[in-house]
């Protein structure tokens, strides 16, 4: 009797145990993603027991699938997706925000930048840094050893760079300088602009153009226009002035790394290939002025505090963040996708791959701790500067820009209208 009421014990547990499941949606809705998501959740129940059931969400209807969730009773356990969608809902309280800052201590290397972009500003955060892609200069080593120059990561540095390796007469300029009414130039400008102090507007929805951190960004942006490629270049036209040697820096993202790399690649962009330019590249992991800054994009992954087994959640979140696990996840995108924690990013299982491989050990380390110093223009102290993203869809920035070279203005007229522009855009 005994041996069979320990019988049914141990039998019923494993059908508790074994019967655990949890609901992840992941806004990486590609087949070939899917597959590999799928693959992960896969390893997981075959070692914990535990299903995953996996829903793709489309990015854009992330905000408006959480509504629909919470009233059929619906909402996932774990939930993956841009900075943007995390810190409003982190904001509206569907967040595990202790959950989130466990993990993180437990997992001991998430990189300081990362996790202060999702922090709820009182000691916790919306979510976890989960993989990101960063944005520098990326400057032709040699010639700057060759010069005697310092690494551009100065803005002092920048501006000598820019002058000594430009030479036009041959075809050669010291930079490629966004100078288009795009979003590039916006991300060219933020961290020029944070680096110097300066935001467009504060946390309080006052716009700051005319201060007088603005206006010296403007008057730097200017003055190293003067070594710049001529015309509006726009992002693509500094990948391809980088690759065909026309240029000694371009500001870029990570996405670059297999134009550098890879032949095939290199070849669909300018019909050449430069096997010695991923070594003789070299990455400026931050810029300096009055304060050091990068920057960058973060996708995230939250416990939301809905869940009804977040022991299970945890798990989860921090089997996917660990190892080979990890690793086979972020080579869905290699350069696109880079780990937030740095034992990650300097282990041989990441570089195992046909383009990261291409790169030494320091260069990739590099490359990714970026994400200690990354910040942007809407994010400030785990809020969402939502008037941010008007002025951004309105490229105010961009025009400024794009007027300032084409109208010769001064960095005063240029704040001027900057300021005036965003004002009547935010009806102030």
């Amino acid at each position: 009797m005994k041996k069979a009421l320990i019988f049914l014990t141990v039998l019923m547990l494993s059908v508790f145990v074994f019967g655990e499941s949890i609901t992840f949606w992941t806004t990486q809705v590609e087949s070939d993603r899917q597959q590999r998501i799928k693959a992960l959740a896969q390893i997981f129940e075959a070692q914990t027991g535990i299903e995953v059931e996996i829903v793709p969400v489309e990015e854009n209807d992330l905000l408006k699938q959480i509504p629909i969730a919470q009233n059929s009773g619906t909402l996932p356990d774990v939930m993956e997706g841009g900075i943007s969608p995390m810190l409003l809902l982190g904001n509206q309280g569907f967040m595990d925000v202790k959950k989130h800052s466990k993990i993180i201590d437990d997992l001991g290397d998430v990189y300081d930048g990362a996790k202060r972009l999702l922090s709820d500003g009182k000691g916790d955060y919306f979510a976890i840094p989960y993989s990101a892609w960063v944005q520098g200069i990326w400057y032709r080593q040699d010639w700057i050893d060759n010069n005697n120059l310092g690494d551009p990561i100065t803005w002092y540095n920048m501006l000598e760079a820019a002058k000594t390796l430009h030479n036009p007469d041959e075809g050669v300029y010291g930079i490629v300088l966004p100078k288009k009414a795009d979003a590039f130039a916006e991300q060219v400008f933020t961290e020029i602009a944070l680096a110097n102090g300066a935001r467009p507007i504060d946390a309080e929805g006052n716009v700051l153009f005319t201060s007088p951190e603005m206006v010296e960004t403007f008057r730097f942006y200017k003055a190293l226009g003067q070594y710049s490629k001529p015309g509006f270049t726009s992002v693509l036209d500094a990948l391809k002035g980088y690759l065909a040697g026309e240029a000694g820096m371009v500001f870029y993202s990570t996405y670059i790394m297999d134009d550098l790399a890879v032949e095939e690649v290199q070849r669909g962009r300018i019909d050449d290939f430069n096997p010695e330019l991923v070594k003789n590249t070299g990455f400026a992991n931050k810029m300096v002025n009055t304060r050091a800054t990068s920057f960058g994009e973060i996708v995230a992954i939250s416990v939301l505090d809905t869940s009804d087994n977040k022991p299970a959640a945890e798990k989860f979140v921090k089997f996917l963040m660990s190892g080979d696990n990890y690793v086979y996840y972020l080579h869905m995108a290699p350069g696109g996708m880079n780990p937030t924690r740095s034992s990650i990013a300097g282990s041989e299982e990441f570089l195992d791959n046909p383009i990261l491989s291409k790169y030494d050990r320091e260069q990739i380390t590099g490359i990714v701790s970026a994400l200690d110093s990354v910040e942007r223009f809407e994010f400030y102290n785990g809020q969402i500067v939502e008037e941010m993203s008007k002025i951004s869809s309105n490229f105010v920035i961009g025009k400024a820009i794009n007027f300032m070279f084409a109208n010769d203005w001064s960095a005063e007229e240029t704040a001027e209208w900057a300021q005036k522009e965003a004002e009547k855009i935010l009806e102030k």
